[in-house]
């Protein structure tokens, strides 16, 4: 059983960005001054102008820092094939440009160039869109600092820590490993992250192999909160001081036994707790005759092997006490990793005319998402697999998934089922032996759309649009980005009902929890999209400068 115990101080940095490591870099979005606050620059509405009519002999600006506002200097700014240092306002300057095109870098140690995973920052202009002065915002790196104790105080050195991000996608919530250091010799470890939303994990390792005993994995927060709600939130500028206190055990040897399929064909195993903290440990084969041994602190775990056989995967689950001495005896029977075949299924309402050119599967987006991430991975998706007769499979373990799909072209997911359950309201649940039934999933193009104008801070911009359907959608989110001009079109959009809601930047969250729109309540839309109907619905885009960092 391990546990941790950590204290969390935090300071508002002027005093943090020394700190950061040098060397890592950013590359900025872009704020154009005056009415244009977009990061894609327009032409001129009013007049009709191009964007691309008239090139800058000189291209300017200033490159500030996202939190404070103050000027960043000697940030390095590039501009095609060259490049410039900013001075000490954070100015820059291009004289004798002959570009009609530019794509504009800028980098920085110590500064993130967005608080986005997906989002780059490249930065292309056209023509007189250069004629603008510019304005790049950098965002000072968060710093997640620690120290790893053992149970009586001592230092631990050469202990991996580990930062792992929380990401949303359009398939969902995983975890992304960003960051990894290794403690000192007095227990520290230092990770310069983008803000966001983290967790720090160790893994599970021997302390000493000459003692015997190894280091309980700690995560912070705790593994077994099955909320990711409860994370690390890590603001720009901030440091968050952590006290990791892992439990040190002295482990056994548990040999477990099996029929053998070559000898030599375990990929991993794994050992989840009964307090929930799951153990990645390295086994030992012994030669062909199916014996391998693992090390385990005491306590009583369910074991989990797997076999790859990419055609027919297989796995093993057992439950095991250790106590405080060696055991074997214990006997690990695989079977097949259930195989769930996929039906596509064109809804009765379509007519024939429009059965010419049909989704795929990999098309539609289809995939499986467990409330139990892969503890090698960090990825709770499954997605489909194909067979060599071209028919399509999820090779799903035992256990509970959520089945999640997008659109395509003209295509949705009406419905999906399996069994009596119904894939778009219920869970998934795979037993042990299920194969043979099919996943049913119908699909349509009888859908609507929506269309309307994006305004930031009062002029059309191009920004990121947000519909989030409310009702029964295999999509939890529908990203799409409007024009220079602010216009937008979600066409062959399912019909339901949708909150819709834009912002500057991409802007990724969990939109399924209806929290997470709370603070941009005011910039929140309610829309009902029929078949065949087109709605209009215009938009104010959140600014950068509200989404806190």
């Amino acid at each position: 059983m391990s546990s941790a115990w950590f204290a969390c101080r935090l300071r508002r940095s002027g005093l943090l960005l020394p700190l950061l490591i040098a060397g890592v870099s950013a590359v900025l979005p872009l704020v154009l001054r005056g009415q244009m606050s977009t990061g894609y620059p327009v032409g001129n509405p009013a007049t009709g102008t191009s964007a691309a009519a008239a090139i800058p002999s000189t291209v300017l600006g200033q490159v500030i820092n996202a939190t404070t506002g103050a000027p960043v200097p000697r940030a390095l700014v590039r501009l095609n094939n060259r490049a410039v240092l900013t001075d000490h306002d954070g100015k820059f300057r291009f004289d004798q440009n002959t570009e009609s095109n530019a794509n504009i870098l800028v980098t920085k140690p110590g500064f993130s160039a967005t608080t986005e995973m997906q989002e780059g920052g490249n930065v292309y202009l056209q023509g007189a869109q250069m004629g603008v002065p510019l304005e790049l915002r950098l965002y000072p790196e968060a710093l997640l600092t620690g120290t790893v104790l053992g149970p009586d105080g001592t230092p631990l050195p050469r202990i991996s820590v580990s930062a792992l991000r929380s990401f949303y996608d359009d398939n969902g919530h995983r975890w992304v490993t960003v960051g990894q250091d290794q403690t000192d010799s007095h227990g520290n470890f230092r990770l310069p992250e983008p803000a966001g939303e983290y967790r720090l994990e160790t893994r599970y390792a021997p302390l000493d192999r000459t003692t015997g005993e190894a280091i309980l994995p700690v995560s912070i927060p705790a593994e077994s909160s099955s909320s990711t709600s409860q994370v690390i939130k890590a603001h720009a500028g901030e440091e968050l001081h952590f006290e990791l206190r892992p439990v040190v055990s002295p482990t056994h040897t548990v040999t477990t036994t099996t029929e053998s399929a070559g000898g030599r064909d375990f990929v991993r195993i794994s050992a989840r707790s009964s307090n929930g903290i799951t153990l990645q440990v390295n086994p030992q084969m012994n030669g062909a005759g199916g014996e391998t041994k693992i090390q385990l602190p005491p306590g009583t775990y369910t074991l989990t092997a797997r076999r790859n056989n990419p055609e027919n995967p297989e796995q093993a689950e057992t439950t095991v006490t250790v106590p405080d001495h060696d055991i074997s005896g214990v006997v690990l029977q695989f079977a097949p990793i259930p195989s769930i075949p996929v039906e596509l299924i064109v809804d009765s309402s379509v007519t024939s005319d429009n059965k010419e050119v049909l989704p795929t599967l990999p098309q539609l987006g289809l995939v499986l998402q467990s409330d139990q991430p892969d503890p090698e991975r960090g990825d709770s998706t499954v997605r489909p697999t194909m067979r060599k007769d071209q028919s399509f499979v999820f090779m799903a373990p035992p256990g509970s998934y959520r089945m999640q799909g997008r659109s395509t072209g003209a295509w949705y997911v009406k419905s999906a089922s399996y069994g009596d359950a119904d894939l778009l309201r219920q869970d998934l649940v795979v037993v042990p032996g299920a194969a043979g039934t099919p996943i049913r999933v119908v699909v349509s193009n009888q859908t609507g759309s929506l269309q309307g104008t994006v305004n930031l801070n009062g002029a059309p911009a191009a920004c990121w649009v947000y519909l989030i359907p409310t009702g029964v959608n295999a999509q939890s989110v529908i990203p799409l980005r409007s024009m220079n001009s602010g216009s937008y079109t979600a066409a062959h959009l399912p019909p339901g009902s949708y909150q819709v809601i834009a912002f500057e930047r991409r802007h990724s969250a969990n939109y399924r929890d209806a929290a997470s729109l709370a603070a941009f309540s005011s910039h929140v839309h309610s829309v009902t999209v029929n078949a065949g109907d087109k709605p209009t619905l215009n938009l104010d885009a959140v600014p950068v400068a509200e989404v806190a960092p």
